[in-house]
């Protein structure tokens, strides 16, 4: 917990976008999910309770409103930022990650993307 509070009390000093890319290179998905026939864009970070703080201060700068989920696996409690909406994907997501991932996280992103590109034109968003 000492940790957490370390980092709750540095919120002035704002995370750069290369820190957040870092992070996500490391602990983040980009992912596709099937609901009711249909592929879902997912991107997922997810990490120990005791990294809320961080997750916020993720949030704030990306300028994401999700909400930040925290549930427990085996005994251990996580904190999990989900993003599924297209148009959030689309804006925030792709924008903010293009270029700035590297190696195996790099291909996974560009494969994520493409398949985004080549899909929306076949989304259907609720009325």
């Amino acid at each position: 917990m000492k940790h957490s509070s370390i980092i709750m009390n540095d919120v002035t000093s704002p995370l750069s976008e290369d820190f957040i890319a870092g992070l996500v290179a490391g602990e983040g998905s980009f992912m596709w999910i099937k609901q009711n026939g249909t592929e879902i864009p997912v991107f997922q970070l997810k990490m120990h309770a005791n990294e809320r703080p961080l997750f916020e201060m993720i949030k704030s700068k990306i300028g994401l409103k999700e909400k930040i989920h925290e549930y427990n696996h085996q005994g251990r409690n996580y904190v999990l930022l989900l993003v599924r909406k297209r148009l959030v994907i689309e804006q925030i997501i792709i924008p903010f990650f293009d270029n700035r991932l590297f190696g195996l996280k790099k291909e996974q992103f560009v494969v994520w993307k493409t398949h985004f590109f080549e899909l929306k034109p076949y989304f259907r968003y609720k009325k």
